[in-house]
Order: structure tokens, then sequence, then C-alpha cells
């Protein structure tokens, strides 16, 4: 019995003292039962459009570009759609080439998902120039070379899905390319952009994660000689990564570009909460009431950064500001319970102290050197920003090697398009005549003569009568004919005109000002135009919010506007130079560009924050670089460290520019911390005794 008795009571005393760990492995079990019983992902671009509602259809959105399109949508019965380009073995004025179009022709039109198929084959007037032994493609007329290569060498299939129920275009469209695999076809739509986004996504949410994890665990396993801490410090932020998407889930959200990345993020930053603390409890005994409060600020500082998303009008920037804060607050609850149970105990069986990293503070002459570069490069930095073009594509998502980046490039190169606008003209009164085809055939002209014009895609060498009686019996028609009262032209724009839809949109209005019919123009191009210019309002809106907020806050904590403004001096260079970097590197302003300098400012703010508090108690640059000089580096390491296996791995280009830039900004945050604002804070104090003795002061690099 006494036994028992003493068993019962050394349990008991161990579930109390780990009583914080058994909880939160309790809630990470429950956390991963609401992840796989809620989770959703969503990849269309609507997501970035001010009043999109996850779950809710889009007709909700309140954007004309995406009214327009459903409109069209609706009047023409569309389910959706699909481009294939085949590779022919030859040109097509060979018989071989000709049998192989037919071949997959019927193959793609005889699948259940798919209602009708174009193609030269079917063309309305096409048959004229088609005999058995081949099309004699050079002396098509221009409409025909939609669905043929000017080489001939290359044929393209519009296939129109058939969607039954509440299928979604992207399903559909993942049966088709399943079942076509083998065939040498090229696949182009929205929804299979969206299906490998899906992929790709998914696939990042534990590739990256896992990357990051092994690159910043051997920055920490050297800096702290502990494998216990290190684990430790990486397994907390996970664990909170955890709580927060369940917390996402079971909130109704669905994920999205932007917050499938919030793992990654708290991964990276949150890593050093727990990291301090285990460094603090080599100075303190009493850790928590010791180093709670400095941590508490870095988190709030940080969060500050992403909190601004919170204020724009797109609503996965707001979710992934706010969720990315609550993670942050996540890890450092987790931190100051788990973190105080366990890095205890990491550093009772800890074999060293951990390293200094060698950081010292090199004197006025190199920190002059480095200011007086910064402010060089600050300087010509408007030339190079001028240069940044603003605006996202489908394919700007997708590294240059990736299969979707490859399949538009070849309907460049060959078919002299990326993307389509579509002109719907609606007839004032009464139906379409037999004169309405003369209108028509100017329009056309008029269209094909804007150098981001391509071509026009309309069946016009077939009476426009006829074509309406003709629906019922050719149901590849309704593609253009709505009814006796609505047609639409394809509209094919280049490369050129996908950047400049603007321009493009005013030169259509400026054609049809004077043509007897109503018309309005719908296409994806414009949905990504509405896209464009909401991130670039947004991107203003947070930087400047990120700004005010992080000053007000380093003003109320040090109580000088000198001092406050010489302490977002680096974050401050950071975010013009960071602009510089995607001049440099080419980069456009969009989606995943666009977050990344509040992120720096969030991030690099802690650095200048751990600086000024040192500074206070030792009135001496060298030993505040000293004292908190090692934390600093450490910590950016690890960020830079993990930001860059963004790098490395997968087809999402926005990744990869969301790694660079963030790793470079706060390099650039980092250097100009601990070499130019201990000197710039010294100025102040310059007339003060150089020799006072102060107690060394070593909380500031444990912030």
């Amino acid at each position: 019995m006494r036994e028992a008795s003493k068993l019962d009571s050394r349990l008991g005393r161990l579930l109390f003292r780990y009583k914080f760990t058994l909880l939160a492995i309790i809630l990470f079990l429950l956390s991963v039962v609401a992840i796989v019983k809620f989770g959703k992902i969503e990849t269309r671009i609507e997501t970035f459009l001010p009043g999109y509602k996850p779950g809710r259809p889009i007709e909700e959105i309140d954007n004309p570009a995406v009214q327009n399109f459903i409109k069209m949508a609706k009047k023409f019965g569309d389910k959706g759609s699909l481009t294939l380009i085949l590779e022919l073995p030859a040109t097509i004025d060979e018989k071989r080439s000709l049998e192989e179009l037919r071949r997959v022709h019927e193959k793609v039109a005889k699948l259940p998902e798919v209602d009708t198929v174009i193609s030269i084959l079917n063309y309305p007037g096409a048959q004229q120039y088609i005999t058995d032994e081949g099309i004699d493609f050079q002396s098509l007329p221009e409409q025909l070379y939609t669905f043929l290569s000017k080489d001939g060498k290359y044929a393209l299939l519009v296939a129109l899905l058939k969607l039954r129920g509440a299928e979604v275009e992207e399903d559909v469209v993942r049966r088709i390319t399943n079942a076509l695999k083998g065939e040498k076809l090229v696949t182009i739509s929205e929804a299979h952009v969206n299906n490998k986004l899906f992929d790709e996504l998914r696939r990042s949410m534990y590739f990256y994660p896992a990357a990051m994890f092994v690159v910043v665990f051997a920055i920490f396993y050297y800096q702290t000689r502990s494998f216990r801490a290190t684990v430790l410090s990486l397994l907390i932020p996970l664990v909170a990564s955890v709580y927060t998407y369940a917390i996402y889930f079971l909130t109704g959200k669905v994920l999205n570009i932007l917050t499938s990345m919030i793992a990654s993020f708290l991964l990276v930053i949150g890593s050093a909460y727990p990291l301090h603390y285990y460094n603090a409890t080599f100075r303190s005994q009493t850790v928590r009431k010791h180093i709670g409060a400095p941590i508490f600020f870095s988190m709030l500082t940080t969060a500050i950064g992403f909190l601004s998303f919170v204020f724009v009008r797109i609503p996965a920037f707001r979710e992934f500001g706010l969720y990315v804060s609550i993670g942050l607050l996540l890890i450092f609850l987790l931190t100051i319970t788990v973190g105080d149970e366990l890095l205890r105990l990491a550093r009772k069986r800890a074999k060293g102290d951990p390293r200094s990293l060698g950081v010292r503070f090199f004197g006025k002459r190199v920190s002059l050197v480095i200011l007086a570069l910064s402010v060089v490069l600050v300087a010509i930095s408007p030339l190079a920003i001028s240069r940044i073009k603003i605006g996202l594509t489908n394919t700007d998502y997708f590294s240059r090697d990736s299969e979707v980046v490859r399949a538009y490039k070849l309907l460049e190169e060959k078919f002299n398009m990326k993307d389509n606008l579509y002109v719907v003209l609606e007839k004032k009164q009464g139906y379409f005549l037999p004169m309405d085809n003369r209108n028509i055939q100017e329009i056309i002209e008029k269209l094909s003569e804007n150098p981001y014009v391509s071509g026009v895609d309309f069946p016009t060498n077939v009476p426009v009568t006829l074509l309406v009686l003709s629906l019922r019996n050719q149901p590849l028609l309704r593609h253009y004919i709505a009814d006796g009262k609505t047609l639409r032209l394809s509209v094919k724009i280049t490369n050129a005109g996908n950047e400049h839809v603007e321009e493009l949109l005013n030169y259509i209005e400026k054609v049809l000002a004077n043509q007897p019919y109503n018309f309005y123009v719908a296409g994806a191009p414009l949905i990504w135009k509405a896209v464009n210019d909401s991130i670039l309002s947004s991107q203003i809106q947070s930087l400047v919010l990120t700004l005010v907020f992080v000053f007000l806050t380093v003003l109320f904590a040090f109580r000088s506007f000198k001092e406050a403004l010489i302490l977002i001096m680096p974050v401050s260079f950071a975010t013009v130079l960071n602009f510089f970097y995607m001049s440099l590197f080419g980069m456009k302003l969009e989606i995943s560009t666009a977050i990344t300098s509040s992120i720096i400012i969030g991030l690099a703010i802690d650095y200048s924050i751990h600086i000024g508090y040192d500074y206070i108690k030792t009135k001496n640059p060298e030993l505040t670089v000293q004292n908190v000089g090692p934390a600093i580096l450490g910590n950016a390491l690890g960020i830079v460290g993990g930001f860059l296996t963004m790098l490395v791995g997968g087809e999402l280009a926005l990744f990869k520019r969301v790694g660079l830039l963030v790793a470079l900004g706060i390099s650039t945050a980092t250097l100009l911390t601990l070499m130019v604002m201990p000197y710039l804070l010294s100025l102040p104090r310059a007339n003060e005794k150089a020799g006072k003795e102060v107690s060394e002061y070593s909380e500031g690099g444990d912030i």
C-alpha cells in the first residue's frame, strides 16, 4: 500500500509539474481532428477581391468585372471550358497529322465530362479547306488560325464542359486531364491553374515547414549547443501553427494562397521566443518573471506589422494578418507555460553555454561607411522603383519551368495569344439580320488593328441569321450565339495586351461607341485587373499603417521622439530597399511581394528594440552590441535561413519571391541595426561620461 501510495504521489507531482505540457498535447490532438474534418482549400483568384466570402457564390461579389463575367456565363450557358494544344506528328497538310487530330478530337468529345469540342474540324466554314489528305494550312482565312498554328504543327481544341448537379469546374477538369494522360496535349484553363495551385499549396503546407525546421534547427543547435532546447524551440511554433489552423477552420474559413503560408511564418518567427527563453535560463532563476515581459513586447511589435492587414479591404489579407498574429500570441503563451516546464529541464542537461557568435561593434568609421552606402541606395531607389510593374496573372504564380508557364508560353509562341476577352453584343431592337454582318465584320477588323489583339474569333464566313437558325443542330454555335439578339466575339489578346488591359478596354469601348448595339466586355483578364488594383491599394494602406503603428509603439515605449526616429531607421531603410530589390530582380508588385514590406517591418523592429532597451542601461554602443548582438544575429540567421528554403523545390514562384525578399530585407535591417544604430544612439549622449560604470544588462537580447 505504501509503495502504491508513494507511486501515486510521485505520479501526481509529475502530472502537476508538466500540467501545461499535458494540456497542450490534448489540445494538439483535438486540433488535428478539427483540421482533418473541417479543412478546405480555395485557389480561385476571386478570393483576393473585396467582398469575397468563403463558401458563398461569387455572384455576391460587388465588382463589375465579376458581374459581367457571371452575366455572360448565364446568357450563353457556359459551364466552363478547357483549351487543349495538340502537337502533331508533322504539318497538318499531311494525312497522318489530320488523322491524329481527328482521333484526339473524337476521344475528347466522347469523354462524359465534355459537352462539345470546337476545333478546325467542325468550325463553321472550315470544311472547304479539309481533304482526305490533309488541310491546306497556308491558305486559311485569318479566323481559322485560332485553331491552327501558322506553321501547321499545332492544333488547338476547345472542350466545352458538362457539369452535373453541384459539380465544380476544377473537379471536371482534373478528371479530363487524367483521362488524357499519355496524349501529346498541353492543357490550359483557369480551372487547370486552380488545380495546380491546389496541389502545390497542399504540398507546400508540408514541405516548407519541414525544410524550415531542418535549416532553423541547424542554426539554433549551433547557437544553443543543446539538442533538447533546439527541438523545443521548433516544436512550440509547430504546435501553435496546428492550433491556429484549427481555430481558422472552426471559424468557417477556407485556406487560400496567403493563409497557406501561416505555418511557415510562425515557425520561422516564433521559434525565436523559446530560444530567447532558453538563453535567459543561464542568467536568471526567475526566468518567467525576468524574460516574460520582453518576449511579450517583441511578440506585440511583430503582431502589429501583421495586424495592419486587418484594415485592408481584401479578405485574404485580413485573414493572413489576423491569424499570424493569433499564432504569435499562442507561441508566447506556450513559451511561458510549456516552454517554462521543458526548457528548464533542457537547461539542466545542457553541456555548455550558448555561443556568442563573435558579434561586436566595429566603431564609428564602419558605421558611417555603411550608413553612407545605405543613404545612396535609398536615394537612387526611386529610379529603380519606377520600373516595377504592377499586376498579377495566372502564370505569375508559377516558376518559369513549371508546366503551367510552359503551356501559356506555347500558346503565345504558336497562336500569338495569352488570353481572351469577350465582347458581348446585344441587339437594341429586333433580331440580328443579314445587314448586321457588315457591322460585325467592321467591328472585328477594327479590333484586329489594335497591337494588343492578335485576332478575333467569330464565324463571319457564315451569315449571322444562319448561325442563329443553326443553334439547335450545332451545339458548338452556342459558344458564339446566345439567341437571336445576343452574340459574342472572342478577342485574342497578346501578352502585352494582358499587361495593358485597361488601355485595351478603352479602345474596345471607342470602337463600339457608334455601333447600333448594347455591349459589355467580360473575361478573366478583367477580374485579374480588379484584383491587381485591390492589391496596389492594399499595399499602400498596409505599409503606411504598419509604419505608423510601429512608430507609435516605439515612441510610447521609449518616450523620446528623437530616439524613436533612430530606432525605426533600419526598418524604414529596409522597406525602401525592399522595393529596390524587387526592381533589381525584375519582380512585379503583386500578392506575394505586396506583403513583404509590412512583414519586414514587423520582424526587424524587434532588433531595434533590443538595441534601444539595452542602450538605456549601458549608455555604451560596444557593450550594447556585445549584450544583445548574439541574440539578434542568431534570430536573424534563423529567419533568413528559414525563408531561403522557399527558394528550393516546388513550382510556386510567389513563395520564392516572398522568401528572397524577406531574407534580403531582414539581412539589411540586421546590418543597419548592429552596425549603424548603436552609433546613432550614442550621438545625443556624446556629452555624457564615457567611462560611466554600468551593471551588465543581459536581457536586451532576450526580448
